[in-house]
């Protein structure tokens, strides 16, 4: 009996070697070594959201065992819902495929029924935490918040549920502004072009994304920052934070801060649920070496985007925190931001 049993422990650790992604002499750069890793943009291209995918597509196969081919792609739709669906039911769970999400999905499940979330991603780090806020126009007259209230303005966005729709409408509910959303633009860069054109008259955004693809706008006065939302920012000294108009403890306070978590986290990266350990292990030391590594850093400057980076286990803790905030009747008061009415 005691042979039998030894000799079963010992079938079922060989099995279990096997079912490791590498095992014996092999290594962790034989696993990736041949192989090619897509980075998915939540967006399509021309936005802050591509580059700094792109960022990553340049950058994390370095430190990566093997040296894999990065590629990237772009699955824009539904403010970042549908890249989101794709990485939690379709991907494949090799560690072949990572993508950025976009801030405002995370929450999503907490509000409608989706297919994915974002508690069972396995992410890998945040490349940037980023400050943002509504931006107008310079043309349109409107410079602060009594304007934004007393005047209809204009505001581009993507999908119903993306970042850039979720907290102008926080904003109106809230605040009593009077912003009106055009909906379908297809990542930041068609949104800036419909300001350029005048078929929009602003947008919600980080001021990173700006810096990054219209460095002019800000410098010159052409976008004018009337209120800030996000992760405190020294650069927007004097534009009234959205937080600070609401009173600690109270719903739309919560409200916020369970929105907030999106922005806390900022700009992570994450692999599939399903994912070995083994592998992700590998790709979170390769992202913490990027995000460290000098010509990493000097790229982001050189693109002028914002680099104010978080470890996956920081993220963890944002995101336990944040769910932690989701009581009942804050959940109750975000389903009338996120989802839209019956008519």
């Amino acid at each position: 009996m005691v042979g039998q049993s030894t000799r079963a422990m010992t079938i079922l650790a060989g099995a279990a070697l096997l079912a490791l992604p590498w095992s014996g002499s092999a290594s962790a750069e034989d696993y990736f070594a041949g192989k090619t890793i897509t980075v998915e943009v939540p967006s399509g291209s021309g936005g802050t959201y591509h580059v700094y995918c792109q960022i990553v597509q340049n950058n994390l196969g370095r430190f990566i065992p093997g040296k894999p081919t990065m590629i990237i792609k772009n699955r824009p739709g539904a403010g970042g819902a549908l890249s989101a669906s794709y990485m939690g039911n379709v991907a494949p769970k090799d560690g072949t495929h990572i993508a950025m999400i976009s801030p405002g999905t995370i929450t999503l499940p907490l509000m409608r029924k989706v297919d994915f979330d974002a508690r069972k991603f396995n992410f890998l780090g945040s490349v940037a935490a980023r400050s943002s806020a509504v931006w107008i126009w310079h043309t349109k007259g409107v410079n602060n918040l009594k304007d934004l209230r007393n005047k209809p303005v204009k505001l581009a966005s993507s999908g119903y549920a993306a970042a850039g729709s979720v907290f102008p409408r926080l904003i109106n509910k809230v605040l009593k502004t009077k912003i009106q959303l055009i909906y379908g633009y297809k990542g930041g860069g068609a949104m800036n072009v419909s300001i350029e054109r005048g078929e929009t008259e602003g947008r919600w955004n980080y001021r990173s994304g700006f810096t990054g693809v219209r460095p002019g706008w800000i410098k010159d006065r052409k976008i004018v920052p009337v209120l800030a939302t996000g992760p405190r920012d020294p650069e927007l000294k004097g534009v009234p934070h959205m937080r600070d108009m609401l009173k600690d403890g109270s719903l739309e306070a919560k409200m916020y801060d369970v929105i907030g978590m999106n922005f806390e986290i900022g700009q992570a990266f994450y692999a599939p649920p399903g994912v070995k350990p083994e592998v992700v292990a590998i790709l979170r030391t390769a992202f913490d070496k990027m995000v460290a590594d000098p010509e990493t850093r000097a790229m982001i400057e050189k693109r002028r985007i914002e680099l104010s980076p978080k470890t996956a286990k920081e993220i963890d803790a944002e995101m336990k925190k944040g769910f932690g905030a989701a009581s009942p009747d804050v959940i109750a008061g975000l389903r009338g931001i996120y989802l839209k009415k019956k008519k």
